[in-house]
């Protein structure tokens, strides 16, 4: 699907930010994880309220013609993704090590045990 250029007061703005939207979605994210670091609310609470504007703005998506209102889906999205994927991936990373330790600990306890037989 190609987009046509917006037109209208919105214009300059879509071109301005047309190759900053992932850093600007970064941003934001960054701004609303010190909030919460400060404010703490359950970390399950924040990955649903993420995932609800998350889906929020995948479903706006379509609906929303090129222009400034796009962008701003597109950024508001972008930071709940990554509001949402790192503490998942720093979970999966926690989950990883523990296993490979575990599994660690058995290998040097059975090479500690064969060697005594």
């Amino acid at each position: 699907m190609i987009d046509e250029e917006p037109r209208g007061p919105g214009a300059k703005w879509h071109r301005a930010l047309l190759g900053r939207r992932l850093l600007f979605a970064v941003l934001l994210a960054a701004a609303e994880a010190v909030l919460l670091l400060v404010w703490r609310p359950s970390l399950l609470w924040v990955i649903l309220g993420g995932a609800i504007v998350l889906a929020a703005c995948a479903g706006l998506l379509g609906r929303v013609g090129p222009g400034l209102g796009r962008d701003v889906l597109i950024i508001l999205g972008g930071a709940q993704a990554i509001l949402i994927a790192i503490p998942l991936v720093i979970g999966f990373g926690i989950l990883v090590a523990v296993v490979v330790g575990i599994v660690l600990i058995a290998g040097l306890v059975f090479v500690a045990f064969a060697r005594k037989s």
